[in-house]
């Protein structure tokens, strides 16, 4: 696929995933039913810039020319960006995260968490299965040496 045609679709998708929390959000604002967390404006201000250094760190490793990087890297790092941006958008004109997600009473979360969480895994996975590659191709290539020998 063209790396322009890839960059607009990743572009695509991480604005589709953002507006689709920030409309989430704005709906539980509405109707009164959002959790919200409150944090000092000096912690805010920590917060904003260290997830900007982070997402800008990913824009630019999928950027990268790096022939390793595949597409399905690419898609499931494009969901920790929508998740960081959509928690930085609501920091910046908010002042705190909107969560609307509560879990049993202990903890709340909103949809970007989800994404963020979805890319962990989808990275582990992704790890876990070039891993079993390697191991397997490691494998065939010392058993050809051994029977070559």
């Amino acid at each position: 696929m063209d790396k322009n045609k890839e960059k607009k679709i990743l572009i695509i998708l991480i604005g589709i995933l953002i507006l689709l929390d920030q409309i989430i959000k704005i709906t539980m604002l509405l109707l009164g039913k959002n959790v919200i967390q409150n944090i000092e404006l000096k912690e805010n201000i920590k917060y904003i810039i260290i997830n900007l250094i982070i997402i800008g760190m990913i824009i630019r490793y999928i950027n990268s020319n790096n022939s390793f990087i595949k597409k399905d890297s690419k898609i499931v790092l494009s969901f920790a960006i929508a998740g960081a941006i959509s928690n930085v958008i609501d920091r910046i004109i908010r002042g705190y995260v909107i969560n609307y997600i509560n879990i049993s009473g202990f903890f709340s979360i909103n949809l970007s968490y989800i994404y963020i969480i979805l890319s962990w895994l989808g990275l582990a996975i992704i790890l876990t299965k070039n891993t079993r590659a390697m191991i397997k191709e490691n494998k065939k290539h010392n058993e050809k040496n051994k029977s070559g020998k």
